[in-house]
């Protein structure tokens, strides 16, 4: 199951309430105490990650402390559920769906008291209710036989013992019910079942909050390691029990022999004093303590803090991803709040990509921010802003195609985000993974020939990923509209291009702007098969106009994104300058990067 959207109201700072659509991976950005961690930790009481107990201060003070309610909608739903023991059915048949097929449900809390109270409720949108409202869900087997009695509904051989087959039974022939919008209250009989179901499949949440504590002797590091030494003990579990044996044994003759030597000094003291175990179950994992030390020795807890947080982050994860496997591979959302705390610009966008690969292969993520560094390399429609309204109610506004350019302005201001002057050409890409393949071949070239720019380092060229983007570039290209700056453009010889249609706008600029479609199929298929097998120790074919990535993909059962990042990230930058004029010997990659240095002149 994946979250696709979290209702929040009466919670915190939001008084009033907020709603926010969810992806896979989904950035919250806003000013200072605007309400980002409140979020992600009602999300996390929601699905009842650690720490994620509520308490009465969760309360908003100027909302109804009674009625603190979030609600998550979830989609990706299980095929099949397990009721009445071993009948099979699904959720669509249960009608327990909302409108748009997403599984809904609300947590409503009762912070007023100090006992807090929770009701968990299913919102269905078309279920099956009598006149009263009623739904069939809650009846028991021998209420269900007796109200089909009464509506006089039949029930074919062996549909008596299965409460399923009589529900649905009732509902067909029965005029007493009609669909319409209900709140089921998982309180009794078969929602308590069918909860339990849903509770197998729903996803965890691991919230990594911006001011846990970072040292690896706090638990937060430890419990990853203390299940490692808990594992290695199980596993000599007999051989430690003989050691105990062993050691029992020879301390028992000690003492014996001990005690025969006091009686011939004082019979009466030896004749109080037994033997025995100080503790009866030793507690062989108190023994082994570990820590994180470099390769000079310094320990963790003496080392920066953003090494100590970027550690502790991924103990994090392998915990999260522990639980989730100990619990039947239930799917995890990451929910990490201001993840560039303490850390430095390259380790930022490094701790990015990571986030975004995960989102794009085993779970969900879910970050709070307002650095500008980070936001720069996360997809624009991935962004939810949140922001103060006129009358102090906090607002939520997403990505909308029919207003782009409002919404880059809005969150360019709340970030601070700039066009930067020094850059003189904007290189215009297909997708990420072209801009970091122009990024590395340019590396490596330069250095063969300091004419050709370094993409990487070079601050006179931007290179904007046209398809999603990040949110930088596209607030620059935004803004340098009005500075008139010339345009390099790339478009791949796939099919998809429309080459002819876009480089005659570029030429009516008069800017010296320039557009180019490669020869090759792809970037990708300017790599050296020589290079992908010495980072992916696969053999592939590469040609002019092959799709060789699908059989890479195969080949190491990664998706084809994550394959085209390994491409991108780990080969190219593999690949010797002969490497790049053996797949290049009409110099063409030379070539557009020539022209894009004489338009920065």
């Amino acid at each position: 199951m994946k979250l696709r959207r979290i209702e929040i109201d009466n919670f915190r700072a939001f008084a009033q309430p907020i709603e926010i659509e969810v992806d896979d991976f989904t950035a919250l950005i806003g000013c200072n105490d605007v309400g980002k961690s409140s979020v992600l930790a009602a999300l996390n009481i929601f699905l009842e990650g650690e720490g994620g107990k509520i308490d009465q201060q969760d309360a908003s003070v100027h909302g109804d402390a009674s009625q603190v309610r979030i609600t998550c909608e979830f989609d990706e739903l299980p095929e099949k559920l397990i009721l009445d023991d071993s009948y099979e059915t699904t959720l669509s048949e249960e009608h327990i769906l909302n409108a748009k097929g997403r599984l809904r449900i609300t947590k409503l809390f009762d912070c007023s008291k100090s006992r807090i109270s929770v009701e968990t409720m299913i919102n269905a949108d078309k279920h099956p209710v009598d006149k009263e409202g009623q739904s069939l869900l809650p009846l028991t087997l021998k209420e269900l036989k007796k109200k089909a009695e009464n509506l006089e509904v039949k029930l074919a051989t062996g549909d008596a013992t299965v409460k399923a087959k009589i529900r649905r039974a009732i509902v067909e022939q029965s005029e007493e019910y009609h669909l319409d919008r209900i709140d089921i209250p998982i309180d009794k009989n078969e929602t308590k079942t069918l909860w339990e179901q849903i509770l197998k499949h729903l996803p965890m949440c691991a919230l990594f909050v911006s001011d846990r504590s970072s040292s690896d002797q706090d638990s937060e590091a430890q419990n990853p390691m203390v299940v490692a030494v808990g594992r290695a003990l199980s596993e000599v579990k007999e051989q430690l029990d003989e050691l105990a044996k062993h050691v029992e044994k020879h301390v028992q003759k000690v003492a014996s022999r001990t005690m025969d030597k006091l009686k011939e000094m004082n019979a009466e003291l030896a004749g109080q004093l037994k033997p025995q175990l100080k503790d009866e179950k030793i507690k062989w994992k108190n023994l082994f303590k570990y820590t994180l030390a470099s390769d000079l020795d310094v320990p963790l807890d003496k080392r920066g803090s953003g090494v100590r947080r970027l550690v502790l982050l991924n103990f994090f994860r392998a915990e999260a991803e522990r639980k989730a496997a100990s619990e039947g591979e239930r799917p995890v959302i990451y929910a990490i709040e201001e993840p560039e705390t303490a850390q430095h610009p390259d380790h930022q966008r490094m701790l990015i990509r990571a986030l975004l690969n995960i989102s794009e292969s085993t779970g969900q993520v879910f970050i709070s921010t307002h650095a500008p560094g980070l936001a720069a390399e996360i997809p624009v429609s991935s962004f939810r802003l949140i922001y103060l309204g006129s009358d102090k109610k906090r607002l939520i506004k997403c990505p909308d195609p029919a207003a782009q350019a409002a919404f880059y302005e809005d969150i360019a201001k709340t970030l601070g985000l700039l066009p930067d002057n020094l850059i003189r050409v904007l290189i215009c890409v297909e997708g990420a993974n072209d801009v970091r393949f122009l990024q590395h071949i340019s590396h490596t070239l330069h250095k063969a020939d300091p004419q050709i720019p370094d993409l990487s380092e070079d601050p006179n060229f931007a290179i904007i990923p046209m398809h999603g983007g990040n949110l930088r570039d596209i607030v620059n290209l935004h803004l340098f509209k009005n500075f008139q700056k010339p345009e390099f453009h790339i478009y791949d010889h796939d099919g998809k291009g429309t080459y002819e249609e876009e480089a005659e706008k570029i030429k009516e600029r008069n800017d010296g702007s320039k557009a180019v479609q490669t020869m090759k199929r792809t970037m990708e298929n300017y790599i050296h098969p020589g290079a992908i097998y010495r980072i992916t120790k696969v053999q592939v074919e590469v040609q002019d106009d092959n799709d060789y990535v699908n059989d890479l993909s195969n080949a190491l059962r990664k998706k084809k994104n994550v394959v085209k990042a390994i491409l991108s990230d780990e080969v190219v930058p593999a690949m010797t300058v002969t490497e790049i004029d053996e797949r290049d010997p009409d110099s063409e990659v030379r070539g557009w990067l020539k022209d894009m240095a004489k338009l920065a002149e």
